[in-house]
């Protein structure tokens, strides 16, 4: 056993890596957590040129690598860090490819930085440290790639053989699930791993694929890293990525730096920020996202000393995390690739230079958020306020500048506290609050260079009892029970399953309009704009559904296409998809047309809907899945869809507007000049309608058609040999005594005679 220590501690005085000392090993940064949280986890005056700080440390493991089980850290630092307190909260991720290991040296700088205020090396600050410290939690997550960070730095397995690959850029994941790390010593061809920054949801489907090769730069084209940039198997299916995520979501970080390197120099000493997509496509805080990141960058002298960073936007889609976060949770983050291509370099002088000079720019950012202005910082250019009741209690509430606004943003909530934090620049601009229950809020203002303290309470909106009475068709089955979802500006209020054989229930809604929905699999749906003015009764009376067509895509025989629709199979089942290829073109205005048509004939209540089962991810509002009704002297008003939800096949429901003119179903696919997704994938198309009686009495196989194929599953109930239960028991059963015999053919028969 002694042996074994003694090989141990050999291996970790005299180790074997190629890489200067200088930097730091997860190990080491371990130890130095250990050690900060040592002198500072409880101390209540580590300043005593000051007072009031209180503790100023706090560390907590947020996760934990897929393959090793590596900790995560997180690292506060803050007045009071051990307090959840009212301040603009900035997120710092150091490492995040495995190479790039600047990153865990700046983060470990900026933690020496705020709890040494006074070494030599950054004393010259201190008024700006303690101004961040004081207004603003800052939280550093050094790595969240440790187990890239060990391949890099080198180790030895259990034979006491050294290895290290410290090109290697990704995580440890099995991609070809052989059960080992299978990595090719120098760079790209590393076969295991997924690229860290691919793997968030937003856009990640135009990330690489497994095993897909590199094409290079146009810097630098000879530059391969072939399968570096592996997206994983799917979004966030990286554990470490999926802690980044949880973390992010559950605080709201008003800014955010990434550090990375560009071993290419395809990329190097930039500052990049979200985004400038193709066909001038901005990010709808562009103008503010933009100006700062331009700041931060001429805070950053070159390697050279002769200029300084360049700012970019981001012009790829690759489930990249600046663009995730921004979208998703509204946090600003720049991507700064530090340094040259010499990312690893051995002069310690340059090293120590490339951190100090990276240093400025995030001080800037830092006070940016902290709206400081000390020691020439930048013009604060924020608003900020409390949403709350009359009695003064924090409210949950979506907060809106509608000028940086964007149907791709995911909505920008308050805090535990009821803070909304937004940074500007100068201009007017138009202040919406909504929460649910309360009369919405509109306000203009104009942005000064200071912070703006807008606080905003809103008035309750009266409530009313609302009763439902709904009632089912005989023969529901429980798992066909009704899905009742009520939606208030398009937020969910409420969602249950009716009871399969009706009931009544009362609920305390706020006055206003409100959308309910009914839906199950062979009920017609009801979809209900209630607008709710006063205690009321609302009865709904939930029938089978009737068919007028239903296709499940096995041909286009129904349908005439007049551009790119085509069929497509995956997973043994076919489906009618908007082109042929992964993403659709750009340009399309492509028309598919029903070959037959319909009129208002099938009922009394002019009650028809479309269901369709798809996926859809479209370009939010620039290009569009259309639904409309074709016909002479119509409307022809269009139901158009957009935006993105591919994960699943989900049901959706649209009302339909028939008259007495005969209509054609046409679905149009448009797009646009610019950006491109995967489009359309439909299994399913249902037009339907709500029948006068219990049920459209015949269509016994719910095509829409009467024929000998209903006669074939009428024959089959009589023996037993098929169910006749729900919808099928009522549609066979033609003379509605609760029998299914031959009268009930009979009638059948006359009616497909008629």
């Amino acid at each position: 056993m002694r042996k074994v220590y003694l090989i141990l501690i050999l291996n970790i005085l005299f180790s074997e890596s190629v890489l200067s000392d200088r930097y730091t090993t997860y190990d080491e940064l371990e130890a130095k957590i250990n050690q900060w949280d040592a002198d500072f986890g409880q101390n209540e005056d580590p300043y005593p040129m000051i007072n009031g700080e209180g503790i100023i440390f706090h560390h907590e493991i947020i996760g934990y690598s897929g393959v090793d089980n590596l900790p995560i850290w997180a690292i506060k630092l803050s007045f009071n860090a051990n307090l959840d307190e009212d301040e603009p909260k900035v997120l710092i991720l150091g490492q995040c490819h495995a190479e790039e290991i600047y990153g865990v040296e700046i983060a470990v700088e900026l933690i020496e930085w705020l709890l040494y205020p006074t070494n030599p090396g950054n004393s010259m600050y201190f008024q700006s440290l303690m101004s961040v410290m004081s207004q603003s939690e800052i939280w550093v997550v050094p790595t969240h790639n440790p187990e890239g960070l060990n391949v890099v730095h080198g180790w030895y397995d259990d034979f006491n053989v050294w290895h290290q690959d410290e090109s290697f850029r990704k995580n440890k994941y099995d991609a070809n699930q052989n059960g080992l790390f299978d990595y090719f010593y120098g760079i790209g061809d590393d076969v295991d791993g997924v690229d860290l920054n691919r793997n968030y949801d937003f856009n990640w489907v135009f990330g690489d694929q497994f095993l897909e090769t590199d094409t290079g730069c146009s810097a630098n084209p000879a530059y391969l890293s072939n399968y570096d940039y592996y997206r994983g198997p799917e979004p966030f299916s990286e554990a470490e990525i999926q802690t980044i995520k949880n973390f992010a979501l559950n605080n709201n970080f008003l800014l955010s730096i990434a550090y990375h390197s560009s071993r290419s120099g395809c990329v190097a000493e930039k500052v990049i920020y979200p985004w400038l997509w193709q066909g001038g496509k901005g990010s709808p805080d562009l103008g503010i996202i933009s100006r700062l990141g331009d700041e931060i960058a001429l805070k950053i002298p070159t390697w050279d000393g002769l200029g300084f960073y360049y700012s970019a936007n981001s012009m790829s889609r690759r489930g990249n995390a600046h663009d995730w976060l921004y979208s998703q949770t509204g946090c600003i983050q720049y991507l700064i690739e530090v340094g040259t291509s010499d990312m690893q370099s051995n002069d310690v002088g340059l090293i120590e230079d490339t951190i100090d000079n990276n240093m400025k720019g995030l001080l800037h950012l830092l006070k940016r958020a902290a709206g400081s202005s000390i020691q020439n910082g930048p013009d604060p250019y924020q608003i900020t306020g409390l949403v709350t009741d009359p009695d003064g209690n924090p409210l949950s509430a979506e907060v809106t500048i509608l000028e940086l606004d964007g149907p791709m943003l995911k909505p920008r909530l308050t805090d535990s506290f009821g803070r909304y934090r937004r940074l500007l620049i100068e201009g007017t601009y138009t202040l919406e609050v909504e929460a649910h229950g309360y009369e919405p809020y509109l306000s203009s203002f104009v942005a000064t260079s200071s912070v703006l303290n807008h606080d905003v309470v809103l008035n309750p909106l009266q409530e009313f009892n609302v009763e439902f009475d709904i009632s089912v068709p005989e023969g529901l089955d429980i798992e066909e029970s009704p899905i009742f979802k009520l939606k208030n500006n398009n937020i969910l209020v409420d969602s249950l399953v009716v009871n399969n054989e009706g009931e009544s229930f009362t609920m305390n809604l706020y006055e206003g309009m409100h959308e309910l929905s009914l839906t199950s699999n062979n009920i017609f749906p009801e979809m209900i704009n209630l607008d709710v003015l006063s205690d009321t009764t609302i009865q709904i009376d939930l029938k089978w559904k009737g068919i007028v067509l239903n296709d499940d895509f096995s041909s286009l025989d129904n349908w005439t296409n007049s551009g790119g629709w085509v069929l497509n199979q995956y997973d043994g089942e076919q489906y009618l998809s908007s082109q042929n290829s992964p993403y659709y073109n750009n340009e399309r205005y492509d028309v598919l047309e029903t070959v037959g048509s319909f009129s208002n004939t099938y009922n009394s209540s002019n009650k028809y809907a479309l269901s369709l089962k798809m996926k859809k991810e479209l370009e939010w509002e620039n290009d569009y899945f259309g639904i409309y009704l074709s016909c002479d002297n119509c409307d022809n008003n269009m139901i158009n869809v957009t935006g993105i939800d591919w994960k699943n096949f989900q049901d959706y429901y649209f009302s339909l507007d028939v008259n007495s003119n005969p209509s054609n179903l046409s679905f149009l696919f448009y797009s646009d000049e610019t950006l491109n997704y995967r489009g359309l994938q439909i299994k399913n198309c249902e037009v339907l309608f709500k029948p006068d009686g219990e049920c459209n009495k015949g269509d016994l196989n719910l095509d829409g058609l009467f024929n000998i194929l209903d006669i074939v599953d009428m024959v089959n109930i009589i023996f037993e040999t098929v169910d006749s239960n729900g919808i099928r028991g009522c549609v066979s059963d033609m003379n509605s005594n609760d029998l299914v015999n031959v009268n009930d053919i009979v009638i059948l028969i006359e009616k497909i005679l008629n």
